[in-house]
């Protein structure tokens, strides 16, 4: 019993985290607009990050260890960012098509950073800058899409 006594305030941690991030119902468009918005600025930051690393790390200012947190970190924020933006429902079909321009962002930044994380976990840091050639791009659209739903 003791050794699960520890266990339980970690558990009941998590679940409260699982259970802010849910979002309910969005009775407008407008409203759908701002967080997608809101979303599109908050995964650019994740890419921004990302993209420092892998400068950091072009100028062999950063050790193996800490590009590997760093990518980890962002490629978290990335999928958690989207994630709960997945999670909030659409209130229209207008929205509907907002949700899909955006996840194509979405889907396109989290598979960069991931991809990113994973060659920095192998060690491949020569990999690095071509993995993240598509990023800039990506986060000029992200960019774009915020102050275009703002």
């Amino acid at each position: 019993m003791q050794r699960l006594l520890p266990v339980v305030p970690a558990l009941l941690i998590a679940v409260m985290l699982v259970l802010a991030g849910c979002t309910g119902p969005v009775r407008s468009y407008g409203v759908y607009e701002s967080k997608a918005a809101r979303t599109a600025k908050e995964e650019r930051s994740a890419v921004e990050n990302a993209r420092l690393a892998v400068q950091a790390a072009t100028e062999r200012q950063a050790f193996g260890r800490y590009l590997a947190q760093v990518l980890t970190e962002s490629d978290d924020e990335a999928g958690g960012v989207q994630g709960t933006f997945d999670a909030i429902q659409p209130p229209d079909p207008r929205a509907d098509q907002l949700r899909v321009q955006l996840d194509d962002l979405l889907q396109a930044a989290t598979g960069a950073v991931a991809n990113l994380r994973i060659a920095a976990r192998r060690g491949d840091v020569a990999a690095l800058p071509g993995l993240a050639a598509p990023l800039p791009a990506v986060s000029q659209k992200l960019d774009d899409f915020a102050l275009a739903h703002s």
